[in-house]
This record gives C-alpha cells, structure tokens and sequence, in this order.
C-alpha cells in the first residue's frame, strides 16, 4: 500500500470518529440536558375529581376554539406508561371526535397533566354541553377503567 492510500485511510478513519463522538456528545446533551420547569395551568372550569380503582383523574381545563376542543387533566395512581389511555368527546349523545393530539407533563412519580384535542369539531352549539370519556386501558391487568365528565364550555371565538 502506498503512503498516499495510507494517509487518506487515517484521514477518513479520524474524521469518522470525530464525526461520531460529535453526534455522541449532541444525542447525550440532548438526553441528559434538564427539562425547562413547566408550571401547570391554573383550572378554567369548575374542577371535577373522579377516582377508581385506584386511579384518580382530575379535570380542570377545557377550551372551545371554533372547530377544536381541549381538555386538560390531572392523572394520579397510574400513568401513560401503565395505561392506554383513549378519548372520546361527546355532545347531546352524539359523538363530535376522537382526539387527535394532545400533550403529556410529568409532575411526579405517577402523576401527570395530560390534554387531549379534538379537530373537527364544527356546526356546535354555544355554549357547548359536552361529556368526555376517558378510557385507560391497562397494560398489566386485564380490565378497562372508564370515566365520563360532564362539563359546559364556552367558545373562545
């Protein structure tokens, strides 16, 4: 092998670590960096807390936003990592959307506030007269756990 080859080999070895160990470095930081403090929201609606099975919800947030609806909730005794959680919003019986989206904040050990969204949600009176379903489904156990809120919420249009 020439001197030539040899070279170019170290060269393109070296620049492969360096190209490595800087993606090491980005992919750690960004795992290992704090996460921002995030506060959560103060209840917009009267709060309603329903409990079963151990498992305790507590809904304190609801938006009405021309064709979207949000709610907001405290999750205690048994997360998103235990539970699929599934949602389901309701107006005068019939069903307006299955959410679409939604965020996740962990406050604590088995403690969250999660939202969940809905889009499509047009043609509705105001205010709103709503029910929601939360629905856990367990990943350990064999058994559903539903909760249903009623609630009325006024459009922020």
């Amino acid at each position: 092998m020439s001197t030539v080859n040899k070279n170019t080999r170290r060269i393109g070895i070296a620049a492969m670590a360096i190209i490595l160990i800087g993606l090491g470095i980005f992919f750690a930081y960004d795992y290992f960096k704090a996460e921002k403090q995030w506060t959560m929201p103060e209840p917009n609606i009267e709060v309603q807390t329903k409990t079963i099975d151990g498992m305790t919800i507590v809904l304190r947030n609801a938006d009405y936003l021309d064709d979207e609806v949000t709610i907001g909730f405290e999750l205690q005794g048994g997360g998103p990592e235990e539970n699929d959680l599934g949602y389901r919003f309701y107006s005068n019986g019939q069903l307006l959307a299955d959410t679409e989206s939604g965020e996740q904040h962990k406050l604590g050990e088995n403690h969250y506030y999660l939202t969940a969204k809905a889009k499509g949600v047009s043609a509705q009176p105001d205010p709103l007269n709503l029910r929601v379903h939360i629905l856990a489904t367990s990943n350990i156990e064999a058994q559903d756990i539903l909760f249903n809120f009623d609630l009325t919420v006024q459009s922020d249009s």
